[in-house]
């Protein structure tokens, strides 16, 4: 099968061929329709994770979000073949299982994916870009609570987790200020935003300030490192708001100091906010984030185009 791998940390991914993946006890063997690109996933070719002490085995083929068809279950499975399916491989999954969605084929289990059934409402390039960024948005939105008549600034809203966080919050009634490059700010206003910024011509945080001078209630940043979040943007939330960083830039402890709750956030996806996605979106309650299609062939773009780091919505793989 094809498959976008690597052999060791550092070097360039490529398309090659390798052996399909075979199901073992409680695993299926999905063949991909559909699989999105996620920066966890080239910051996992750089070894970022390995730096850490964890150990991978290779061949690694990368990839975490995917949709496609059971096509083969072990003893025990708790998926039938036949079943169309979609869904993302959890954290640490790559340390004991090399089989990544970037392929035609790969295999997972409850151990290594959340997984749901894909809805005939639910094509399968949208349902590739659903799971880690929109999963991770819902389970920020929980977290944030944010409510009818708060204010939630969104630091990197265009891009994946932004582009649902927006629209989730927008949805309880919160006024939501995005923070986006400006030919971005049509696409944030279409998912609710009322306000945007445009961070690379304004000072955001003075532009902020300016029109909220009591302050918001509560952030979400999406990109910014930890000097900027703590001195420029985490002041700009009144006193006993909340703040949430997926770039593990915040220092809660100082932020307690006035009451302000803040968290690093990881997220651990579930089958149960996979299906939960799914219902949004064919309920029309939740759209699928803009996408951007590359064929499987073209997989060194799409890696490419993800580490600049300005993507707006999803850039999604078709295998077909």
């Amino acid at each position: 099968m094809r498959a976008f791998a690597i052999d060791a940390f550092g070097e360039t991914p490529r398309l090659r061929d390798l052996p399909r993946p075979e199901p073992g006890r409680g695993e299926v063997q999905i063949r991909v329709g559909a699989a999105s690109v996620n920066p966890l996933d080239w910051k996992v070719a750089a070894g970022a994770l390995a730096a850490a002490g964890a150990v991978f085995p290779f061949p690694l083929t990368l990839g975490s979000d995917f949709s496609g068809r059971v096509t083969a279950a072990g003893e025990g499975a708790a998926w039938e073949v036949g079943q169309e399916v979609f869904g993302m491989r959890l954290p640490g999954a790559a340390e004991h299982d090399p089989h990544g969605s970037y392929a035609e084929y790969l295999t997972a289990s409850p151990q290594t994916a959340a997984l749901a059934v894909r809805p005939e409402g639910l094509d399968e390039v949208s349902a590739a870009a659903l799971p880690m960024t929109g999963g991770t948005a819902l389970a920020l939105t929980r977290w944030l609570e944010p409510a009818e008549g708060e204010t939630l600034l969104v630091v990197g809203a265009a891009g994946g987790v932004g582009s649902y966080a927006v629209q989730l919050a927008a949805a309880r009634g919160c006024h939501v200020i995005a923070v986006a490059a400006g030919d971005d700010h049509a696409y944030v206003r279409s998912l609710g935003a009322r306000e945007a910024v445009d961070h690379r011509t304004a000072d955001v945080a003075e532009a902020v300030r300016a029109a909220h001078p009591g302050g918001v209630d509560a952030v979400l940043d999406l990109a910014d490192d930890r000097e900027t979040l703590m001195t420029r943007i985490a002041p700009l939330v009144r006193d006993g708001g909340r703040l949430a960083t997926t770039v593990f830039a915040a220092d809660p402890d100082a932020l307690a100091a006035r009451g302000v709750r803040a968290v690093n956030f990881g997220y651990r996806a579930t089958d149960g906010d996979m299906a939960e996605l799914a219902a949004l979106v064919t309920s029309g309650a939740l759209h699928v984030a803009q996408t951007t299609t590359f064929p499987l062939t073209a997989m060194g773009e799409a890696h490419t185009t993800s580490t600049t780091g300005h993507v707006r919505g999803k850039l999604v793989i078709t295998t077909d």
